[in-house]
């Protein structure tokens, strides 16, 4: 067997964004104003210069007369990300910017697309990239033909690891070395070896970064062939199938099939954890919804994950993850969510019931 490793660093791994979130939630806050910009790359560079300027304009409208030449020098600044030369592999960035006496300039390119967003304040909006964190954590696919299996490490939407498996040629030695019945023997036990192989590798990747996602793709006789051969522990991971051969050596629409089905996977489980969080509400049990009360559960450490709609209005989500990723409360966005947004967008599964504790234990938690 052949094992071929090939690295596709992305420009943002996982870990460097989390660390990026986490250092924007708890940025200090000063009177200068922060502007938070996000630019999807598949637009011409003028249009998306001309939209931030058309934004920049309105904006500035707005701000007092005294912090306007800051905003003005932090305009400038952010549109240096115009004479960037980006990959073609980068599909949107993130730009921080503020002047002043504690500067921030930061441009986080992605694979991953994000929608134009702008937005200044005394602290960055970090929202979009929280929802991006949760909508594209990183995942395996196996691609398996009769030839090789191909074991990819999505990461924000793009290839961070790929690995080669290849069975070794036998058809050769038929008639030479081997008759038909012992070709057939020994065809048996390599493809065994191969699985065999195959779940090793899988084991190991997912083991090494903690993976708990994993789609399998092919046709589907080796599809079925892989599933059959993981032990329970990998098989309980497998979210989804992709009944699908490359076509040659272009593997590029299996990939895409595969991230589609990973979104939808991501949706369901989002609206399973409304599920919860609902039914919990049911029983007067570990949740709790709507802005204030999940402020204070995340304010006094009782909230084990918040549950947030982006159809929430940009202030209060915006309030809502900055305190959550400063606490290190876990965060699950859910789209187009009908039951979360019946109980106001937003809502969080509790550690333990607040109104059990007495005031003193409260001021205790939030110290």
């Amino acid at each position: 067997m052949l094992i071929e490793p090939k690295i596709h660093a992305t420009f943002q791994e996982m870990q460097v964004l989390h660390r990026h979130i986490e250092a924007l939630a708890t940025l200090e806050e000063t009177e200068d104003s922060v502007i938070s910009a996000f630019f999807d790359l598949r637009e011409c560079t003028d249009a998306l210069r001309s939209k931030f300027n058309q934004w920049s304009t309105i904006a500035r409208s707005a701000i007092p007369s005294s912090r306007r030449a800051s905003f003005d020098q932090a305009r400038q600044e952010t549109q240096l990300m115009f004479r960037q030369t980006w990959p073609d592999s980068v599909k949107s960035v993130a730009a921080f910017c503020r002047v002043g006496e504690k500067p921030l300039l930061l441009f986080l390119p992605f694979s991953a697309t994000m929608e134009n967003h702008f937005h200044v304040g005394e602290l960055p909006a970090i929202f979009p990239l929280v929802q991006l964190k949760d909508r594209f954590y990183r995942f395996v696919v196996i691609i398996n033909t009769d030839d090789s299996s191909r074991i990819f490490e999505i990461t924000l939407g793009a290839i961070s690891e790929q690995i080669l498996a290849s069975r070794p040629e036998m058809n050769q030695r038929v008639g030479r070395e081997w008759t038909r019945e012992h070709f057939h023997d020994k065809k048996r036990e390599n493809d065994r070896r191969f699985l065999k192989d195959q779940v090793e590798i899988i084991s190991s990747l997912m083991a090494k970064r903690g993976h708990n996602h994993l789609i399998l793709a092919g046709h589907p006789r080796n599809v079925s062939a892989l599933r059959s051969a993981l032990p329970k522990e990998l098989e309980a991971r497998v979210v989804d199938t992709v009944l699908q051969a490359p076509n040659g050596q272009d593997y590029s629409m299996v990939l895409e099939h595969a991230i589609e089905a990973f979104i939808e996977v991501e949706q369901i489980e989002s609206h399973s954890t409304v599920e919860r969080l609902h039914q919990q509400l049911c029983r007067n049990g570990l949740a709790t919804v709507g802005t204030a009360k999940t402020l204070q559960a995340i304010e006094y450490g009782a909230a084990s994950e918040l549950v947030i709609s982006e159809e929430l209005n940009i202030a209060e989500r915006e309030e809502l993850v900055r305190l959550a990723t400063a606490r290190g409360v876990p965060i699950e966005v859910c789209e187009g969510d009908e039951l979360l947004n019946s109980h106001g967008g937003v809502g969080c599964l509790l550690r333990y019931r607040m109104d059990f504790l007495e005031p003193e234990e409260l001021v205790s938690n939030i110290s």
